[in-house]
Formats: C-alpha cells, sequence, structure tokens
C-alpha cells in the first residue's frame, strides 16, 4: 500500500466545498485502507456533487446554462426519476465542458478516464467474463489528486454565457452608476468568476462597442463600457496584450465614418496613439482639424484634447460649440477642458431662473472637479453678474458645490474677501450666511458686516 497519505491530507485542505469533502474524504478512508474500488467510486460520487454544487453557484449569478442544467436535475429529484438522474450523470462532464465550461479541455479527458474507472469498479458486468477490475495504489491516488486539482479546489468559473450575463448587467438599474464603483464590481462579479479565455472575450466585445459601435443596445452605456475595460486592463494585466492586438488592429482599419469613434477611443485609452499605424495617426490628426460643430455627435472626442497631437484641433472644436453643445458635452463627462465655455455660459445668464438652471447644468457637472482657481472664478462670476447673485437658488447651489469639495481647493482669501464685501454691498450677505460659514471652515475669518445698516461695509 503506497504510504503517501500526508500529501494526501494536504491535498484535502485545498477543497473549497464543506460537503464535498466530506464525500471525498469516504475516498481518501477507502485509500488508505486498501479498498481501491470503493475509493475510485467515491472519487466520482465527490466530482459529481462538487459540479452539481459549482452550478447552483452559476446559476444564483445568472449563468443561463447552469440553471438549465440544475432544473433537469431538480425536477428528476424531485419526481425519483433514477433513469433521468443516471443520464445527466453520464453527461455532466460534457456539460461543463461545452456549455457552462465550468471544466476545459484537458480536465474533461482526465476526468473521463475517473469515469471510465469508477464504472469498472462500480459495475462488474463493464469488466470482461471472470475478469475483476483491479486498480493500482498509483492510479487511484492519480484520480483523487486529479478530482481534486481539476475539479474540487477550483473556482466555478463562469463560461460563454458570461457575455449575455454583462449584456443584461451594465442595461440594467442594477450596474453602478457612479464610476469609482465600477472596478471592484466588475471585479468581483466578472474577473474573479470566468477563465482568462473568456476574460478576454469580454475585453475585446467591450472594445468593439466603443470603436466600432456594436452592440447597439450598450451605446447609451458607453461610459460604463469605457470604465469596465479600464478594469480588464488593470486588473486583469495578462490578458490586455492579447486584447491590445485586437484593438490594433480594428484602429489601423477604421472606416472613415468611425474615425471620431477610435479618436475618443485613444482619448479614453491614449497608449494606443503610438501604437496605431503612421498613416492611421495622419488620418485621426485630419479628422480632428475638420470636424465641424453641427456635425458632432460623438462628444466623448473632446477628450483628446489631452493628447498632444490633437490638442490644438480640439480646443479649436471646443471654442466653436454652442452652449447647448458644451451643456451634452458635461452630460457625458466634465472634461477639464470644457469649463471656460461652462463658465462663460453660465456667466451670461439674463435671468434669476435662467442662472439657476445655467448653474445646474454648467457648473455642478464640475462637483469633485473644483479648484482654487476654478472657485476663484466662480465667485467672481457670481458677483459680476447681479442676475447670479440674486438668483434666490444661488447660494443653495454653491454651498452645495462647497460641501463637495475639500477646503484646500476652496478659493483664495483675497477672492473671499471681494466676494464678501460685493455681496455686503448689494445687502446679500445673509442670504449667503451659509455659503460664507462654509468659506470659514478652514480658519479663514469674513470680514465683519457693519455695525449700522447706514454705515458703508468699506
Amino acid at each position: 500500500m503506497d504510504s503517501s497519505f500526508l500529501d494526501l491530507d494536504i491535498l484535502m485542505t485545498r477543497i473549497r466545498e464543506p460537503l464535498s469533502k466530506r464525500y471525498f474524504l469516504e475516498a481518501a478512508r477507502s485509500y488508505k485502507a486498501g479498498a481501491l474500488r470503493s475509493c475510485i467510486s467515491s472519487a466520482w460520487v465527490a466530482v459529481v456533487y462538487d459540479l452539481i454544487s459549482k452550478y447552483r453557484e452559476l446559476s444564483a449569478m445568472g449563468d443561463a446554462p447552469a440553471a438549465a442544467f440544475l432544473q433537469k436535475w431538480d425536477q428528476a429529484m424531485e419526481n425519483k426519476n433514477v433513469s433521468k438522474l443516471l443520464e445527466l450523470e453520464r453527461t455532466i462532464l460534457e456539460d461543463a465542458t461545452q456549455n457552462t465550461q465550468v471544466l476545459n479541455q484537458m480536465a474533461e479527458d482526465q476526468l473521463k478516464r475517473l469515469r471510465e474507472d469508477r464504472n469498472l469498479c462500480a459495475h462488474p458486468a463493464f469488466s470482461e467474463v471472470a475478469s475483476l477490475f483491479e486498480p493500482t495504489p498509483e492510479l487511484a491516488r492519480l484520480h483523487l489528486v486529479n478530482a481534486i486539482d481539476l475539479v474540487l479546489s477550483q473556482q466555478p468559473l463562469q463560461g460563454k454565457a458570461v457575455l449575455e450575463q454583462f449584456s443584461a448587467d451594465i442595461q440594467s438599474p442594477g450596474f453602478p452608476a457612479n464610476a469609482a464603483r465600477v472596478p471592484d464590481y466588475v471585479e468581483q462579479r466578472y474577473i474573479q468568476h470566468i477563465r482568462p479565455q473568456n476574460i478576454k472575450n469580454l475585453g475585446v466585445v467591450l472594445a468593439k462597442a466603443l470603436i466600432k459601435g456594436t452592440p447597439p443596445e450598450w451605446q447609451p452605456h458607453l461610459s460604463k463600457v469605457r470604465v469596465s475595460l479600464e478594469v480588464i486592463r488593470d486588473r486583469a494585466p495578462d490578458t490586455w496584450d492579447d486584447i491590445s492586438t485586437n484593438i490594433v488592429q480594428w484602429l489601423n482599419v477604421t472606416v472613415p465614418a468611425l474615425r471620431t469613434r477610435a479618436i475618443a477611443f485613444i482619448a479614453a485609452f491614449p497608449m494606443f496613439w503610438d501604437r496605431v499605424s503612421a498613416p492611421t495617426r495622419t488620418a485621426l490628426q485630419e479628422t480632428a482639424a475638420n470636424i465641424e460643430p453641427d456635425m458632432l455627435t460623438e462628444y466623448q472626442i473632446l477628450a483628446a484634447a489631452s493628447l498632444p497631437a490633437l490638442r490644438g484641433s480640439i480646443l479649436e472644436l471646443i471654442g466653436r460649440l454652442s452652449s447647448a453643445q458644451v451643456m451634452e458635452a458635461l452630460r457625458l463627462a466634465p472634461f477639464d477642458d470644457l469649463w471656460s465655455p461652462a463658465l462663460a455660459a453660465y456667466e451670461a445668464s439674463r435671468s434669476f431662473r435662467a442662472s439657476e438652471v445655467n448653474f445646474r447644468d454648467f457648473i455642478l457637472p464640475f462637483a469633485r472637479k473644483m479648484t482654487t482657481a476654478r472657485y476663484n472664478e466662480l465667485l467672481q462670476v457670481i458677483v459680476g453678474n447681479r442676475q447670479n447673485a440674486e438668483a434666490s437658488g444661488t447660494p443653495g447651489l454653491l454651498l452645495a458645490l462647497l460641501r463637495d469639495s475639500e477646503t484646500r481647493d476652496f478659493p483664495t482669501r483675497e477672492v473671499r474677501q471681494q466676494f464678501v464685501l460685493q455681496l455686503t454691498r448689494w445687502l446679500l450677505r445673509d442670504d449667503f450666511a451659509y455659503v460664507i460659514e462654509a468659506l470659514q471652515s478652514d480658519g479663514w475669518q469674513a470680514p465683519p458686516p457693519p455695525e449700522h445698516e447706514d454705515e458703508p461695509p468699506f
């Protein structure tokens, strides 16, 4: 009898599912006792049970092939249909390879040998007449090791159904709208539970959606698609080289109608600018230089102002956008270079109500992106136009913006001083009392109000 008991005990610590471990323990005990036919039979039972357990996990995550197999399994169990259960047991390896892809081809081949030897052990009729199958200790131990390595120790990784699941997920209200929450969500829900090949396939489909616009139902969710592709780049780096190869090929053969999408893609993933061919770079530069504002539909292209080779053309384009187009672009993302035209649109407010609407449409998108320089400009614009300063909603909107910022990003003390003095001159200091209180939260002291109403505040 083989004496490598300790190695087997150590291997058993890798089994994920507690009940699977209990089934496998019977196989291990039989092996140690020299009951090798019983050992192999119990190992097969542990494998089947563990695959069913994995299917239940996958089904809970929305894997349709796993759910379909379980429906047949559970129905046969409920009806005590032994023949159907035996049929499903006979085909579970093939299903796990072809449909759910829980197993790869190599694992299937190894486990088929376990299934064949189990049949020889449990069903004497499978052997030749008067011949009893006598497995060797080495063969039994090989099956035990394979059962743990290939099945019992493995995570239930999703297969080809992951693309359908992701497609439904990204279009649902359950997919995080906050870009900061997307990385952990995509990693924990997908990357950790699908095979590297399927991660690659998902990355390729994400890139295709950004560059080619397919599938069309993903187009309203491109910001989520872009962040999801960034997650694969950053958290599944082993697959990125293969994905990048596909991306470069697509960019180099992009048809003219899709060149604005190609520019938008490279703006989000600037490492591809140096990887595409020289003719492609020329075509993209000319495209950026000749875009007419009234023909612009891919506002993501404005992010290409971060690319030195395209910055001049994109800034010129931004300078020619209407206020309505700036607002549409801000709904997509608050690109840094949109701050100046956005501030100009707010500064030009011609009524109290328009001022409040413009603050929401043009200024609030920059929440959490405010800097001292931007706050300096904003406060000067507020007191530079009485339509802005006297709009009843301005104090509350400005306070919300300040509360969403760090004090290190507050306006300079000199600008705060001039802002408060102007409010005092216009008798608006009380309206902005909470704003002034927030501006003092870093230790700055506002100039005191006049002691008497008829006393000038300066």
